[in-house]
């Protein structure tokens, strides 16, 4: 059977449904949810990472486990609580093993656009690399009555990497963007399918991409209706009353992944709790955008850490107020999917029994563009701000979702045409380029969180020059800025940025190419891939936040691939490698 390339349309749905789903999925098992053996084993720290106690599976039944866990004494020492992991859990992730991918293909068309031999070399090094990030879930290991945390799925898929094990909100996007590159579409639909199967039980294969929209559009609108009905507020100002949606989590405990963080930054200060509760569903509301932490949520987003703190600031996050705040880029992204749905529409069989909704989405789009542009467009700077609900104003603080409207072409027909005031939006970029030596951070502010200067993000990199590239192509076939050569110009600007960050950042922990590029002497690893990037130097990994930074990267990898499918007979070869 012909695999055929996946709709644009559906790839482009598929970050909602990863922003969604994760947040919202109940929790049934006590061990990785709340409870007494979590909390123990948790505080106690065991593991450098929270994440890893969660992340295995039993090797026991559910009742065993629990029996055992009640009669731990209630201050149990380390080696107790060591010898009661060791008995009853797994290794973390060993329910997904490595697996290939079908009908790989080792030499995609893209990789002959490619100018320089350094770089075609290299992206077809990250193009190989897929394979290391396949996964498929195998839990015949597991004993009857066992459990896991982890929620099966039927189709292999790609993860981000490193303590990133599953699938993983808007990464997929970034992933299937690169795979789509890669001409893998056979694994870009598993991944797709996987999302669908999520939202609820819905296990088809599709023969061909008509037939694959007709049937997911039940799912998806279902999907994107629970966000309208939970995520969606009022906001009356001037007389006027305007519909956008916000993250919104409830939650009262830990997060089971961060529990040692989330305790430390609720328990470990004089809150009451109405107060702690409040403040656990901003942390697990903050988790749901992605952008975990930022100081985006922060009440008073300057605090410092204090000097005996680790990487993470929790003095700034005991102020987080993240349902308060309406994001710039979850109303673009669900403006493109009230649009998109509206396309969908088109494929399903009967049109009259859709017309209605077709026109209640965009009812829904077109409320949405005029509360984006009443509430969040801020005509001095010329940049999109979120919006403030609890002080009813713009926020000061400059991000990089800013670009998220531009990408999704989430912007009045009159603003899209607007050469010069489009140029002035993006003048920030060329500020940043011209002040740092990596990509651009996705804020100005120096907080330690890892969603804040200097961090420089491959998602964030990837709206900007999407949003150039929507500029300089015009969306309107009679738009004033049409191929304007300044937004082409800025966009090559930062790909050539990214890619140099990417790759020198890949040199310096060992990368080389037979033939092409000795590996850099003194180094002995093979090359890293990273998650986030430092805006203050090329080629250096981001820091800061709940862990260490990750390898792999799926959307790093993601992002440079599809960087170098638009840009890769005009892009350099790194200074750091031409030295």
């Amino acid at each position: 059977m012909q695999i055929q390339k996946p709709s644009c349309w559906l790839v482009i749905f598929i970050w909602s449904i990863n922003v969604g789903f994760g947040a919202q999925l109940n929790c049934d098992i006590p061990i990785y949810c709340s409870g007494p053996i979590l909390e123990k084993i948790q505080l106690a720290r065991l593991f450098n990472d929270s994440k890893t106690f969660v992340d295995m599976p039993t090797k026991k039944p559910l009742e065993e486990v629990l029996e055992a866990g009640s009669k731990l004494p209630q201050n149990a020492s380390i080696s107790i609580l060591q010898d009661f992991v060791n008995t009853y859990f797994s290794k973390e992730g060993q329910e997904l093993i490595q697996t290939e991918i079908p009908n790989f293909n080792q030499s995609p068309s893209f990789l002959e656009k490619i100018k320089q031999p350094i770089i075609r070399e290299f992206a077809k090094q990250v193009h190989n690399y897929w394979p290391n990030l396949t996964r498929k879930v195998d839990q015949s290991f597991m004993c009857s009555g066992c459990v896991s945390s982890f929620i099966p799925v039927n189709r292999s898929f790609v993860i981000p990497g490193g303590r990133f094990r599953e699938i993983y909100y808007w990464d997929s996007y970034f992933v299937i963007e690169g795979l789509l590159v890669s001409e893998l579409y056979e694994i870009a639909k598993n991944m797709i399918e996987n999302f669908l199967d999520l939202i609820e039980i819905y296990g088809f294969v599709p023969t061909n991409d008509t037939l694959l929209l007709r049937k997911a559009f039940p799912t998806l609108l279902k999907e994107y209706d629970f966000w309208y009905k939970n995520n969606t507020i009022s906001v009356h100002k001037n007389d006027k009353t305007f519909y956008l949606s916000h993250y919104d989590v409830y939650n009262i405990y830990p997060r089971p992944e961060s529990y040692l963080e989330d305790y430390t930054t609720v328990e470990l200060d004089s809150f009451n709790s109405t107060v702690k509760q409040g403040l656990y569903s901003d942390i697990a509301t903050a988790a749901e955008s992605g952008w975990d932490f930022s100081s985006r949520w922060a009440r008073n987003p300057h605090i410092k850490p204090s000097t005996n703190s680790s990487s993470n600031n929790y003095e700034i996050l005991r102020t987080l107020n993240t349902r308060a705040v309406i994001p710039i880029e979850l109303n673009s992204i669900l403006y493109m999917n009230e649009i998109t749905l509206s396309e969908f529409a088109k494929q399903v069989d009967d049109w009259k029994t859709v017309k209605e909704t077709v026109k209640r989405l965009k009812k829904s789009a077109e409320e949405r563009l005029e509360g984006m542009i009443k509430l969040l467009w801020d005509d001095n700077t010329g940049t999109f701000r979120d919006y403030n609900l609890t002080s009813n104003t713009q926020s000061k603080i400059f991000s990089l979702a800013t670009y998220f409207p531009f990408w999704a072409q989430s912007l009045p027909k009159e603003m899209l045409t607007d050469s010069k005031n489009n140029i002035k939006s993006f003048s920030i970029v060329s500020t940043l380029l011209s002040k740092y030596k990596g990509c651009p951070p996705v804020t100005l502010i120096n907080s330690s969180l890892q969603w804040d200067f200097p961090n420089a993000w491959p998602p964030l990199t990837y709206a900007i020059i999407k949003g150039l590239l929507n500029s300089y192509h015009g969306y309107y076939s009679n738009s004033q800025n049409e191929e304007d050569p300044k937004f082409l110009n800025l966009a090559l600007e930062t790909s050539q940025r990214y890619v140099s960050s990417v790759m020198c950042a890949w040199y310096s922990t060992g990368g080389s190419i037979p033939g092409l590029l000795t590996k850099l002497q003194g180094t002995t690893d093979i090359g890293h891939m990273f998650e986030k990037y430092s805006a203050l130097d090329t080629g250096v990994p981001g820091n800061g936040g709940e862990y260490q930074v990750q390898d792999g990267f799926g959307w790093t990898n993601g992002v440079l691939l599809w960087i170098m499918s638009k840009f890769g007979d005009k892009l350099e070869v790194p200074e750091c490698i031409n030295k």
